[in-house]
């Protein structure tokens, strides 16, 4: 019963075992696409930043070159307007438009021009702000207080001066927009590079999670063939534990019926019988009137109570043996191996014991193992010989009978899943011990019994009475 309770015991927790391993697996695979999406997410939002930031940097900057392109547009047109409207009072309308073009550009530039990181750009844009500050002066030199200038002076001077200043600001702008738009490019190039990067990281991220989803139902579904195989086992084994049980129960029923029957055919036939002569005898002594008759009647009346006796005895032992409670389980054993080498013919020792008392039941149950184990020796092992060891280490009675015989190996299978077996094996386990039967080394059988090593505490001698007289 220990061991099927064990063993339900440990299907139960296999079985919760189950659920626990299965969560566990989603959970590996859920965590696995919880990141996956989460580095899903995390890159397509730096790949946006970054997609974003290159097209503020370009917007940015084609503000800023048209700002620049649109107020040197209108700074030469007023400077030429200034040049043709020579000594009118708008001149100072002209210086002060001037004023605001020049300072528009300078506050467009001194805001972007610190986060241009390419060199060449940078290159153009400090070439372009010297040209803007050649530009500029041309204000200074068209609005001077000084003789109006006629037309063909202004005309030259818009030649000499302002148109070339003008015209070489607009090449520097086409090649810095050239350079923008190429930049522009290779940043969009850059960000479809990272879009395939993190498109081919997410497909084998995606790749991987799938693996292990796989892998994990894979496992599942192993784990739970194998539990379910292993209930199945246990499922066997605890019907075959029942069967034994019942056929062990009707057996023991038997056994009961049996040794009452053998009981009353033993007292009947031998102490009954005994009896019955020895009152013959008795009334022959006492009719007789020869004393020497009377005197032999009794002698046979003595020999044959003498022989009750000794069945008594006898009977009294297979029930219960007082030995076991006077001097215990080694003198016992002894005792019961020499009469039972006497009787059978099979020669049986005893080869080490211990000294201490154990307790009843553990008594009890090691001498009942001992005959049931010899009894089935008798009955078939076909041995010459059995060796009995008892003894005692780390808080356990090992108790081992080995015999020359045929061997485990060779029984019938009734004998395997004998009831002498199973009751040998429930008495072992009633007291929480161990039973094992297996192949003697030098051949034949050995039975290996463990038991909990539980002594009784020496009894303390009491002080003697005085008897007052």
């Amino acid at each position: 019963m220990d061991r099927l309770h064990t063993g339900q015991r440990g299907a139960h927790s296999r079985a919760f075992s189950t659920p626990v391993a299965l969560a566990t697996g989603f959970a590996i695979v859920f965590g696995l696409w919880l990141l996956w999406g989460y580095q899903l997410g995390r890159s397509l939002q730096n790949i946006e930043r970054s997609v974003a930031t290159v097209h503020e940097e370009y917007v940015r900057g084609e503000q800023t070159l048209s700002k620049v392109r649109t107020n040197v547009l209108l700074g030469s047109i007023y400077l030429r307007d200034a040049l043709i409207d020579n000594g009118s009072p708008r001149r100072e309308y002209y210086r002060a438009e001037l004023s605001r073009l020049r300072e528009e550009v300078e506050q467009s530039l001194t805001a972007y021009v610190p986060e241009v990181t390419s060199v060449i750009e940078r290159q153009h844009w400090s070439w372009l702000q010297t040209e803007l500050r050649q530009f500029w002066e041309s204000r200074d030199i068209a609005l001077t207080d000084i003789d109006p200038r006629s037309p063909a002076q202004a005309a030259a001077l818009l030649r000499t001066r302002v148109v070339p200043r003008r015209e070489t600001i607009l090449q520097v702008l086409d090649q810095l927009a050239a350079l923008q738009t190429e930049a522009n490019r290779r940043r969009q190039q850059e960000a479809n590079a990272l879009y395939r990067q993190v498109r081919l990281r997410l497909l084998t991220m995606g790749g991987a999670t799938l693996l292990v989803a796989l892998a994990v139902a894979v496992m599942a579904s192993r784990h739970v063939h194998r539990l379910q195989r292993e209930i199945e086992r246990q499922r066997a084994g605890e019907q075959q534990n029942r069967q034994d049980l019942e056929r062990l129960s009707a057996r023991l029923v038997d056994a009961q019926e049996e040794e009452r029957r053998r009981l009353a055919r033993e007292l009947h036939d031998e102490v009954g019988q005994a009896l019955t002569a020895v009152k013959m005898d008795i009334g022959i002594a006492l009719r007789s009137d020869n004393r020497a008759r009377a005197t032999s009647a009794l002698e046979e009346a003595s020999e044959i109570t003498e022989t009750a006796l000794r069945g008594v005895r006898d009977l009294s032992q297979l029930l219960h043996p007082s030995m076991l409670d006077d001097f215990g389980l080694p003198t016992t054993l002894g005792t019961y191996l020499r009469t039972f080498s006497h009787r059978t013919g099979i020669r049986a020792q005893l080869a080490d014991t211990i000294d201490a008392r154990l307790l009843p039941p553990i008594e009890v149950c090691a001498y009942r193992i001992v005959q049931e184990a010899c009894n089935n020796i008798v009955q078939h092992s076909g041995a010459t010989a059995c060796t009995v060891t008892l003894g005692a280490e780390e808080g356990t009675v090992r108790l081992t009978i080995d015999d020359n015989g045929r061997g485990f190996g060779t029984m019938a299978a009734d004998v395997r899943r004998g009831l002498g077996l199973i009751g040998m094996r429930e008495r072992a386990q009633s007291l929480g011990g161990t039973f094992a039967v297996e192949r003697a080394p030098g051949g034949g059988t050995r039975i290996s019994v463990g038991l909990p090593l539980q002594t009784v505490p020496e009894a303390v001698d009491e002080p003697e009475r005085q008897v007052v007289v």
